[in-house]
Parts: C-alpha cells; structure tokens; sequence
C-alpha cells in the first residue's frame, strides 16, 4: 500500500519535529526551507529581510524545558545555551533521527492549492529561478511565528534623514557605533537590541508606551523557568478554569513579586505595572535593568512622531533631539497567506467585539482548519509561555496521531463553535485596553488537547485522578520528581504511544543537574531531599 504524503514547510525546530513524527506513524514527509540550512531563526543570518538570532544571543528558556522530548541537550551545555549551540542542538536532532535526507534546501514555498480533481495539494515551490510543483495528500505548515515584521507607523516619518530599521534587520550593533538611537519596545527583542548596542552607541533610548513582566534567567543559581514545577501549573490551570479573573490576579501578583524581589526598579522607568502574564510573554533579561541603573541605557516614553531629520516627540510631550538611527522592536505575526484558496483568517466581520489586533485565524485548537482538519495543519500559530521546542514537537506529535486516526477531532460544526468560544475569550483579554497577541492559546485547556490528542498519558499519571494517586503510590519519589522538581520535556515521553525508554533517565538527569547547580555539588542523597522535600503526593 502507498504510503500518505505530507509536505512540511519550515525548517526550523517545528519542521523538523514534524517530520520525525509524521514518519514514526509511516508518512511519506518532503519538508520545504527556503534557506540554505535547517535551524529556523537559530541559524545566524546577516540578511536584513531573514529574523536570526545574533551570535551573542542567549536563550530566554533553559534547556531542561526547550528541548525535544526524546532529545536531551548536552549534559555538559549550560542551562542557558547560546545561540550557536542551540543551532548545533538542533542539527545533532536532524542527523540523530535521519531528518537531512527528508529536507529539500534553498526551496521556497510559494502557494498551496487544491488539484483538479480536489484530490490532493499542489505545493508550488521556488529555487533560484526554477519553479515546480509537488502534489501531496496532506500539508504542515511550520514556516513560524515571527515570519512577518510589524511595523508601527508614525507620523512625520518622511521628516526623518536617520536610519529606521525592524529589528529583524539588526544584525551588528557596531554599525551603530557614535550614534544616537532609540529602540522601541521593552520586549525580549529590544532589550536584547539595546543593551547590544551598549559599548557602540553614543546614546541609547529605550522608547516604551507600556510596562513588562521581567524576569533574570536564574534565581539563586537555578534556571528562573523552574520555579514553575507542575505541581503550582496544575493548580494554576485549576484555578483558571473554576475562578479564571482570580487566577489570573493571584498569577500575576506572584510574577510581578517576583521580579521585584530581583530588580530594584526604579519608577521613572514606568516597567511596572506590567500588562497581565495571562496575555504576554515576560520579557528574559539579566542585563537591562543594570544598564538603567548605570545609565548606558535611558528609559523614555513611547514615540509619537517624527519632527524634524533629527529628532521625535514622545507620547510625554517631551522630544529626543540629534537622533541618528530608531529600531523598531515591535513583533512580527506569522504568515498565513500561502493558501489563497483556503485563507485561515476570519472575515474582519466576523471579529468578535472588544478585538481590535490583527484578523484571527479559525483554526481548531489553533492548529486545525476545520474543512480541511484532516489535511492541513498550522504549527505556527500559538504563542504561551512554555518552552517552544517541546510544544512543536507535542504539536506535530498530536497531529501526527489525528491524521493515522489514532485520536478523532470534533465534527466541523463542533469545531467551529470551539473557534468562537476561543475568539471570544481572546477579545475579553483584550476589553481591558491590553494588546493581545492574536495566535495566544489558553494554557491549560489547549496542552491537555495537545496531550490527549498524542497519547501521551501524561494527565492521566501526573494528575489527580485515581491513576495518578495509583502511580504516587507506586512510585512516589518519581512522581514526585515530576511534579515539584525540573519540569522537563521528557515526561511527555514516559508513557504512551510515543514513549522513549531514556525519558525517565533523561528526567532523572534533568533534576540531578539542576540540583547540583543550586546546592554546590552536594552528595546524591542529599540532593534527591533537599528536591522531593517531604514527597507530599501529587
């Protein structure tokens, strides 16, 4: 029998992801990047029009929560791996699972269209000056979150003789050296962006409307993202549901505690009060807040025109005088448009009210267009808090079991009333004036979809149902390993239908290594109590 093929678009970590776990269930997988490499934005590029990291950056999630399920980082990686390593991570995954032969390179994806005879997809592809098409039974596509610049517009901008730049064409801050130059945002892209430019820029402005969450990477020698075990989500994702407006206040007071407990903020830097954690990314920095304090980088109201060649008024009615160069660090949305036939966003219509962003896309559990949810597939529209490697690959792993009828979806009716209760609750995040980010998912609802569809079992043995007290019981200081220590990527892997035999290892690992970072290299025993404390259940 001929095997089912599917076409990936993207190779970055989503990509690549996708296919290993497409072919696990036995698809034929062709996966389309438009670069001469896989590793999506890890691969440094210093093309202005292609979002790269810098090779100074460091990632924002530790490695024990951004990593592949069934592929740890090195042991001997930091927690924080920088971005070249990350970019090696990613190729030892590509080579480890005999990705490479899969990927067709420098192969641009131009459109996706249904055939003649409403039998297949016709991938139209692009390399170089030749153009081809591809039909295939099913479509991914994983081409990213960040794929298209947003560009804010001010008036007077003709006025302006300097540079304005996105930041996805910021690719060596030396070029800036002796200038004057604002950065506009206070998210993880312009704090990276101005403190870059510290050592190089004459002055740098950090131009902002609004506050952030900000959090240091580590917390008294740990990883920052491990003070979140399962055990304190699960309760959060509880409280979510049963009394979502006092979950959400508990939540953010805690954040929001947590980063003063940190930093010592000065007021005159309007970081705080920050917009909900429900609806933002917290912005990953150990070295903004010391260059406030030092005064290398100067907090200043947001941009509300250009006035001259040289100079912007800010929103304070205060204006910046001999500017040189303004960086725009203000988002991207990802790219929906490569099926004109068969467009995923919503008529403008159709938007529910008290939602002014950018058009939502109707795409069941933000994946599944739902005319089409047996072929086509979107891993490049959800945005949360968790580690982005492990949720791809839960993402593909979910998908993979729907299209091998491993796990049935909805009836399209059903799905589309799913679609509005989920744009209704976008919009309600957003009456309070806060941006939201339109591809943002509810946490706890849409990982418990993500781990139902895949067959990981992993709310049935880390819950609080009669089999996850029966595997408490059983083995209590796993179990409880999982739920107040490391929270790893691996545990989607103990169980299921994609269980590895090296998860539990890998866990193990995880938690002896986080340990010792803590407590200075302490005997084993030691660290197995000083984690599990007095092993209190699940």
């Amino acid at each position: 029998m001929t095997k089912a093929t599917v076409a990936v678009v993207g190779g970055g970590p989503f990509g690549l992801s996708a296919v290993k776990n497409l072919r696990d269930v036995g698809f034929e997988v062709i996966l389309f990047e438009q670069r001469d490499t896989i590793g999506g934005v890890w691969a440094s590029s210093e093309d202005p029009n292609i979002l790269t990291t810098l090779p100074t950056t460091i990632s924002n999630v530790s490695k024990y929560r951004s990593c592949f399920t069934d592929f740890p980082a090195p042991d001997d990686a930091p927690a924080y791996l920088p971005g070249p390593q990350v970019y090696e991570y990613i190729k030892d995954y590509a080579e480890k699972f005999h990705i490479l032969p899969h990927v067709k390179l420098n192969t641009k994806v131009v459109k996706v269209v249904r055939n003649k005879d409403d039998t297949k997809w016709q991938v139209h592809t692009r390399s170089g000056q030749v153009e081809a098409s591809l039909e295939v039974d099913k479509v991914v596509f994983c081409n990213g979150l960040m794929e298209i610049p947003s560009v804010p517009k001010f008036d007077g901008r003709e006025k302006f003789a300097g540079t304005v730049i996105h930041s996805q064409a910021f690719k060596r801050p030396e070029a800036f050296t002796g200038q004057n130059v604002v950065v506009v945002g206070l998210g993880n892209s312009a704090a990276d962006t101005a403190t870059a430019l510290v050592g190089h820029a004459s002055k740098i402005y950090l131009s902002h409307r609004r506050g952030m969450n900000i959090f240091p990477r580590t917390h008294h020698g740990v990883p920052l993202d491990l003070k979140f075990p399962r055990r304190l989500l699960t309760i959060k994702n509880l409280l979510a549901r049963l009394a979502p407006r006092f979950s959400h206040w508990l939540f953010n007071r805690q954040v929001r505690s947590l980063t003063t407990s940190v930093f010592a903020l000065d007021p005159a830097w309007r970081i705080h009060p920050p917009p909900s954690i429900v609806s933002h990314q917290p912005t990953i920095t150990d070295t903004l807040i010391p260059c406030l304090h030092a005064g290398s980088v100067t907090s200043v109201h947001g941009i509300r025109r250009f006035l001259s060649a040289r100079s912007v008024e800010l929103l304070d009615g205060t204006s910046l005088a001999d500017i040189d160069a303004v960086i725009l660090c203000a988002g991207y949305h990802p790219r929906l448009d490569l099926m004109p036939d068969h467009p995923p966003t919503a008529p403008v219509s159709a938007t529910p009210p008290g939602y002014a962003g950018p058009p939502l896309a109707r795409l069941f559990q933000n994946i599944f267009p739902p005319a089409h949810a047996a072929s086509i597939a979107y891993l490049n529209y959800s945005s949360l808090t968790e580690g982005a490697v492990p949720v791809g690959d839960l993402c593909s792993m979910a998908v993979a079991a729907v299209w091998s009828h491993r796990h049935a979806l909805p009836p399209p009716a059903a799905m589309e009333r799913h679609i509005d209760a989920h744009h209704a609750w976008v919009a309600a995040l957003a009456r309070g004036g806060d941006t939201v980010y339109a591809a943002i998912v509810n946490e706890g609802p849409w990982l418990a979809f993500l781990n139902e569809a895949a067959g990981t079992r992993v709310h049935d043995y880390l819950g609080y149902g009669l089999r996850g007290w029966a595997f408490w019981l059983r083995d209590r200081r796993f179990c409880d390993l999982c739920m107040g220590g490391v929270l790893s990527a691996h545990v989607y892997r103990l169980w299921g239908r994609g269980r590895w035999e090296g998860a539990r290892g890998a866990v193990e690992r995880a938690n002896r290594d986080v340990v010792r970072k803590r407590e200075g290299g302490k005997e084993e025993e030691e660290e197995e109590v000083l984690l599990l404390g007095d092993g209190g259940g699940t």
